[in-house]
C-alpha cells in the first residue's frame, strides 16, 4: 500500500526533530532540582540551537533547487533519502554524546553537531515531502496520503515522547539517542527502497536558486499560507521545548511523566483524524485549519495555568485535561499543512508551467526553521530571565500564553488566504 510505504518515513521525520526539540535543551541545561549535571548555561544551548537552525534554513532552498533540477537515474527525490539517511542518523546519535572539558568547547561541539544534524535532516526530508504532490493528484488523494503521513507522524511523536522518556529513565540519554537514531534510519530506508518515484525529470533549462526563489515569492496565496505557518510553528516549537519543564516544574513530576502527558494528546489526535479529513473534504483546507489553529492557540495559553485551577483538582488531572483538549487541534496541525502546500504547488504549475515542488517545501523550511530557531532562543531567554525551577516557575508559566498568542496571530493571517481563487485556478490546468 502506497500510503504505508510512503508515510512510514514520517516516523523518522517526526521522531528526530521532536526528540531534539523536546530533550536537547533539557539534557544540556536541566532544572536544578533534578540533580543532573549542567553541561552548558541554558543561553548557550539556545544559541547553539539558533546556529543549527540557521544552517538548516539556508540548506532548505539549496536542497530544494538541487532536487528539482536533478537528473539522477533513481529520480529527483529518492536518491537524497537513500544517501542522506545514514549521516542524519549518526549526527543525531552524537548530540547525546557531549564532548569537551569547558563551556566553550562543549558549546562549539554542540553547535557543530546540531548544524550537521539539521543539514542532513534537510537533505532527506525536503525531497521526501516533495514526493507528496507527485504521488497524489487531487484533493481527496492528497488528503488521504497526508493523513497516512499524519498517522505515522503520530507514531514517530509517540516513540519520541513516550519511548525517549522511558529510555532516558531506564538507561540514559546516550542509549536513547542510539536506539531512536536506528529506528529513524529504518523508517527512511523502507520509503527509500520501496516507493517507486514517477519518471518526473527536471526541466530542460534548470533554474538558478535566486530565480526559483524569486518566482516562488511571487505566489501570493503561498505567502499568506507561509505567514500563518510561520506563526503556528513559532508557538508550537515554544510549547515543545517547554513541555518537560511544564511537567517537572508546574506539575512536579519526573521526566517519565512527560511521555504520559503528551501521549494523551497524541491518542486523542489520532481519534480525530477522520473528523479532520471529513471537515477538509467538505469545508476545504482554509476553514479547517482556521478552526484547529484557533482551538490550539487557546489550549496553549491554558498551559500557563496548570497547577492554579480552583476547586482542589489534582495537578496531574489539570495537565492531562489541558493536553487532552489539544488532541483535535493537533490532528489539524498534522493532516492539513502538507496537503495544502501540495495544492499550492499545483497552483504554481498553473501559473508557471513548471513542476517545482521541492523549492516550495524548501522555502517553507527556510522560513519555518528560521522561526523555530528564533523561538528556541526567545523561549530559553524567557526561561532564564523569569525562572524554570519549582521555586521560580514564572518563565515556564509565561511560555504557554506566549505560544498561544503566536498561534492566534497565525489565524489572523490565514483569514486572507484566497481558497476559492486557488481551487478555481487548479481546475483550469
Amino acid at each position: 500500500m502506497l500510503g504505508v510505504r510512503y508515510g512510514i518515513a514520517y516516523i523518522g521525520v517526526a521522531l528526530l526533530t521532536q526528540v531534539v526539540v523536546q530533550w536537547a535543551t533539557y539534557f544540556y541545561a536541566p532544572p536544578l532540582e533534578r540533580g543532573l549535571p549542567a553541561l552548558l548555561p541554558i543561553s548557550l544551548v539556545g544559541l547553539a540551537m539558533v546556529l543549527g537552525r540557521i544552517v538548516d534554513a539556508v540548506a532548505d532552498p539549496l536542497v530544494g533547487v538541487w532536487s528539482d533540477n536533478s537528473r539522477y537515474k533513481g529520480g529527483r527525490r529518492l536518491p537524497f533519502i537513500k544517501y542522506g539517511m545514514i549521516p542524519l542518523a549518526l549526527s543525531f546519535i552524537l548530540i547525546w554524546v557531549p564532548f569537551g572539558s569547558s563551556d566553550v568547547s562543549r558549546f562549539l561541539y554542540l553547535a557543530f553537531i546540531l548544524s550537521a544534524f539539521f543539514f542532513f535532516y534537510t537533505v532527506v526530508v525536503a525531497p521526501y515531502l516533495a514526493l507528496l504532490p507527485e504521488l497524489a493528484g487531487d484533493h481527496a488523494e492528497r488528503t488521504k496520503l497526508s493523513a497516512w503521513q499524519a498517522g505515522f507522524n503520530i507514531v514517530g511523536l509517540a516513540v519520541a515522547m513516550v519511548g525517549a522518556s522511558w529510555l532516558i529513565e531506564a538507561f540514559n540519554f546516550k542509549i536513547m539517542g542510539l536506539v531512536l537514531g536506528l529506528v529513524a534510519l529504518a523508517s527512511f530506508a523502507v520509503t527509500g527502497f520501496t516507493v517507486k518515484e514517477r519518471r518526473s525529470f527536471a526541466e530542460s533549462e534548470p533554474e538558478s536558486l535566486w530565480a526559483s526563489m524569486a518566482l516562488t515569492f511571487q505566489n501570493k496565496p503561498f505567502l499568506i499560507y507561509l505567514a500563518a505557518q510561520l506563526l503556528l510553528w513559532f508557538g508550537f516549537n515554544m510549547t515543545m521545548i517547554a513541555v518537560p519543564y511544564v511537567v517537572t516544574v508546574l506539575m512536579v513530576l519526573d521526566e517519565g511523566a512527560v511521555g504520559l502527558v503528551l501521549g494523551v494528546a497524541l491518542l486523542i489526535s489520532v481519534l480525530c483524524f477522520p473528523l479532520v479529513v471529513s471537515l477538509s473534504n467538505k469545508q476545504g483546507y482554509k476553514k479547517t485549519l482556521i478552526l484547529t489553529m484557533t482551538m490550539q492557540g487557546l489550549v496553549l495559553a491554558a498551559l500557563g495555568f496548570v497547577g492554579k485551577w480552583p476547586g482542589g483538582v489534582p495537578v496531574l488531572w489539570q495537565g492531562l485535561i489541558t493536553v487532552a483538549l489539544a488532541g483535535f487541534p493537533l490532528a489539524g496541525f498534522f493532516v492539513i499543512p502538507n496537503a495544502m502546500l501540495a495544492e499550492l504547488t499545483d497552483y504554481d504549475y498553473a501559473l508557471t508551467g513548471r513542476r517545482r515542488e521541492a523549492i516550495y517545501f524548501g522555502v517553507q523550511g527556510l522560513i519555518l526553521k528560521s522561526a523555530i530557531g528564533l523561538s528556541s532562543f526567545i523561549l530559553t531567554y524567557v526561561l532564564e530571565r523569569y525562572g524554570f525551577s519549582v521555586a521560580e516557575p514564572l518563565g515556564v508559566r509565561i511560555s504557554g500564553p506566549l505560544a498561544g498568542f503566536f498561534v492566534l496571530a497565525g489565524v489572523a493571517a490565514l483569514i486572507f488566504y484566497p481558497q476559492a481563487e486557488v481551487t478555481e485556478k487548479i481546475k483550469k490546468v
